[in-house]
């Protein structure tokens, strides 16, 4: 039976991760993020900072969700996006999982996986701003610094290897506000989400079984 996948694509400061590691946690599902492109990492033999040549440039952890693939060459991005690409799909045969970016949501659709749950994550600039100002230690100059490098990293991200803007509706089946209920709402309804699609996938299965 194929396995169970939710992927979230999140804007920075929605709360997307929390959201996704909470879902992970409340169905028992694997969770995967960050550790997608150290495992590509490593399968090209190399540390993630070399990869990536983080350490010719000083960035801050945040700072880098503004350079998903690092500021290599665009041949050794794309080498280390092919790599991501297999890996995405190899969890995503074996358990069921959530996957957190690196275009997980297209890689898998056109992979022609059908147990599949793509969330996008948003809020409105002031929910996001408060959201970092408050918990993550921004300053007022440094949140609307990040916010605005983070959404033009992503999304050029996004653009390259999908062909679809980042707030595109092509490979997305719910896209959540995150400010509009509580954390534990959206948790709540990604979760009913994800088992009224899987449901319908396993009777659409079960139908071509039996025609």
């Amino acid at each position: 039976m194929e396995a169970n996948v939710i992927t979230v694509t999140r804007q920075f400061g929605s709360l997307g991760r929390p959201i996704a590691k909470m879902v992970a946690e409340r169905l028992g599902y694997e969770y995967y993020d960050r550790d997608i492109i150290e495992m590509a990492a490593e399968k090209m033999g190399e540390p993630v900072y070399k990869l990536s040549e983080y350490d010719e440039h000083i960035v801050t952890p945040y700072g880098k969700m503004a350079f998903p693939l690092g500021f290599g060459a665009s041949e050794k991005q794309n080498k280390l996006f092919e790599i991501e690409k297999k890996i995405i799909i190899e969890f995503a045969a074996k358990k069921n999982c959530v996957m957190v970016g690196r275009c997980s949501d297209y890689v898998l659709r056109e992979g022609g996986f059908h147990h599949l749950l793509n969330v996008f994550i948003y809020a409105p600039y002031g929910a996001r701003y408060n959201y970092c100002l408050k918990n993550l230690g921004f300053t007022e100059d440094a949140v609307e610094k990040y916010i605005e490098k983070i959404d033009h990293g992503r999304s050029g991200f996004y653009k390259k290897y999908t062909g679809e803007r980042f707030d595109s509706i092509t490979y997305r089946d719910l896209m959540v506000d995150s400010s509009s209920m509580t954390i534990e709402k959206v948790v709540e309804l990604i979760c009913t989400a994800s088992k009224l699609k899987f449901n319908e996938a396993d009777a659409v299965s079960n139908g071509s079984e039996n025609a």
